[in-house]
C-alpha cells in the first residue's frame, strides 16, 4: 500500500507509545532541518550573489580611480549599501601595482537550520580588478608593402608610436609589458644576425663568375617621343602613371664577351617550409627555415622588449616596398609570442600572461608560397594559408585584433574579420585618421579595467 509523506507523518503522530512519540519528535526535527537547509542555503546563495556583484563593482570602480581616490572608500561605497540587515561582514582590501583585491567574509544568520544547532552559514567573496595591461606580451604585425608608400606609412608610424606610448603609460607597464614588431611584405626579415643560427639554412652569401657574350647597340637612336599615361599597379593597388614611347632604331649589333660575376646576398628574408611546417610556431635545427637570397623585404622584426626607445626606432625606420603575403607576418608574430624555439622569448601559454597580436594590412594577398620562396601568384592558396594561420594563432591562446586599412578587396576583409578573436576586435579603416583611431581604441581596450577572477 502506498502512503504519502503527509499521511505517514499524521499516522506516525497518532501513535501514543512513548518510544513512538520520542522517535516522531526526532524525525520531525530532522525533516524541519532538511527543509530549513534548503531555505537557508537558498537565502545564503542569493545574498552571496548580491554581495559578489557589489564587490565586483567596487573593485572595478576603485581600479578606475586608481590614482585619484582611496580604494577602501570606493569599495565600501559600493558594498555597504548592498549588505542585508543582520550581517556585519569584514572587508579587506589589498592594492599592489595595478591590481586591487577585495575580500569579504561574514556569516549569514539562518532561520530553520537553527533547530539543528546551525545558527549561521559562512560566506567568503574575493574579487580582483586590474588596471592597465597587467602581464602582457603584444605583437604588432604591420604591412609595409609598396602600396603603403607616402602618407600611409607615415600615418602607420604615428599610429604605432601612439599605441606603444598608451600601453606603456599604464601602471607598472615597464615591468609587466613587452611589445614586439613584425613588419612584413611577401617575406619577413628576421635579421642577418641569425645567418649562422642552426634553425636557418642557406644564408651564406656567395658569388659565381662565368664567361658570357652579349650584344650591344652603340648606334641605337630614339625618335618620335610620345608621352603616355595609364593605370599601373603597386602591390595590387592601382595608380596613375606616365611614360614615354619612342621609335627605336637599334643599328648594328656589337658583340662583347668577358667574365660576368653574379652576387647572391642574404638580406635577412626568410621563406616557408613545406606544409604543415609552414603553419606552426616552432622552428628548430631539425626543421630550419629557408633563407631567401637576392630578394628585398621589410625592416627586420623586433623581438619582445620593454625598451620603448628600441620600439620607436624600429617603427620610425619602417619603409614601404614589396608585395603582400600576410600569412608569414602572422606566423612570425606567433613565433615572437611563443615560448618555443627559435626565440623562446614568450611566457608560457598558462593564462598568467596575456598574449595579444594586432594584424594590420592595406590590401589583398598578391604573392603565395612557391616553396621555399614566396614568388608564386596563387592568391587562393595565400588566402587559405592566411586563414589557417590565424586559426592556429587563436587556438594557441592569442587574442587577435585585425585592422583593414583602405582595403577594397572583400575577400581579404572577410579573412581579417574572421582572424579577429571576436567581432569587435576587427576594424575597417578607410583613412589615416581612421587607422590611428583604431590603434588608439585597441590600446585603450588592452588597458581597460577588468576582473581577473
Amino acid at each position: 500500500m502506498k502512503m504519502s509523506l503527509g499521511s505517514f507523518i499524521r499516522r506516525f503522530a497518532g501513535e501514543s507509545g512513548g518510544n513512538v512519540v520520542m522517535t516522531f519528535g526526532l524525525v520531525t526535527t530532522v525533516l524541519i532541518g532538511l527543509a530549513g537547509a534548503a531555505v537557508d542555503y537558498s537565502t545564503t546563495a542569493r545574498i552571496r550573489s548580491k554581495l559578489q556583484a557589489a564587490v565586483d563593482s567596487g573593485v572595478l570602480a576603485a581600479a578606475l580611480s586608481f590614482y585619484t581616490a582611496n580604494a577602501d572608500t570606493v569599495v565600501h561605497a559600493h558594498v555597504d549599501r548592498s549588505i542585508p540587515n543582520g550581517i556585519t561582514p569584514t572587508i579587506t582590501i589589498a592594492k599592489t601595482d595595478n591590481r586591487i583585491t577585495a575580500t569579504l567574509t561574514g556569516d549569514v544568520p539562518t532561520t530553520l537550520l537553527g533547530v539543528m544547532g546551525i545558527s549561521s552559514l559562512p560566506i567568503r567573496i574575493t574579487s580582483t580588478a586590474v588596471y592597465g595591461t597587467g602581464n602582457a606580451e603584444v605583437i604588432l604585425v604591420l604591412d609595409t608593402t609598396g602600396s603603403m608608400a607616402g602618407s600611409k606609412i607615415s600615418g602607420l608610424q604615428q599610429a604605432a608610436n601612439d599605441f606603444v606610448t598608451t600601453l606603456f603609460s599604464s601602471p607598472n607597464a615597464a615591468n609587466s609589458l613587452k611589445i614586439g614588431i613584425v613588419p612584413f611584405t611577401d617575406y619577413v626579415n628576421i635579421g642577418t644576425q641569425y645567418r649562422t643560427a642552426s634553425w636557418v639554412y642557406g644564408a651564406s652569401d656567395y658569388s659565381t663568375t662565368s664567361n658570357q657574350c652579349w650584344d650591344t647597340y652603340p648606334s641605337a637612336t630614339y625618335t618620335n617621343p610620345r608621352p603616355r599615361s595609364g593605370t599601373c599597379y603597386n602591390d595590387g593597388q592601382p595608380y596613375t602613371c606616365t611614360w614615354t614611347d619612342y621609335d627605336v632604331t637599334l643599328g648594328a649589333a656589337v658583340q662583347q664577351c668577358g667574365p660576368v660575376t653574379a652576387n647572391f646576398t642574404w638580406n635577412g628574408c626568410v621563406g616557408s617550409r613545406a606544409s604543415p611546417l609552414d603553419l606552426g610556431d616552432t622552428v628548430t635545427a631539425a626543421n630550419p627555415v629557408p633563407a631567401i637570397l637576392n630578394v628585398g623585404c621589410s625592416a627586420p622584426l623586433q623581438r619582445l622588449t620593454n625598451d620603448r626607445n628600441a620600439l620607436k626606432t624600429k617603427i620610425d625606420g619602417l619603409v614601404a616596398n614589396g608585395n603582400t603575403y600576410i600569412a608569414p607576418g602572422v606566423l612570425w608574430g606567433w613565433r615572437l609570442l611563443s615560448p618555443n624555439q627559435p626565440f623562446a622569448d614568450g611566457a608560457a601559454f598558462d593564462g598568467k600572461t596575456r598574449k595579444i597580436m594586432v594584424v594590420m594590412t592595406d590590401g589583398a594577398n598578391t604573392k603565395s608560397p612557391n616553396y621555399p620562396d614566396h614568388e608564386g601568384g596563387d592568391v587562393a592558396l595565400a588566402n587559405e594559408l592566411t586563414t589557417k594561420t590565424c586559426a592556429n594563432v587563436k587556438s594557441a591562446g592569442i587574442e587577435v585584433y585585425s585592422v583593414a586599412f583602405s582595403v577594397t578587396d572583400t575577400t581579404i576583409k572577410t579573412i581579417l574579420a574572421n582572424c579577429a578573436s571576436v567581432p569587435p576586435n576587427y576594424y575597417d579603416s578607410t583613412t589615416v585618421s581612421d587607422l590611428q583611431a583604431a590603434f588608439q581604441k585597441i590600446a585603450n581596450d588592452i588597458n581597460n579595467v577588468r576582473l581577473t577572477n
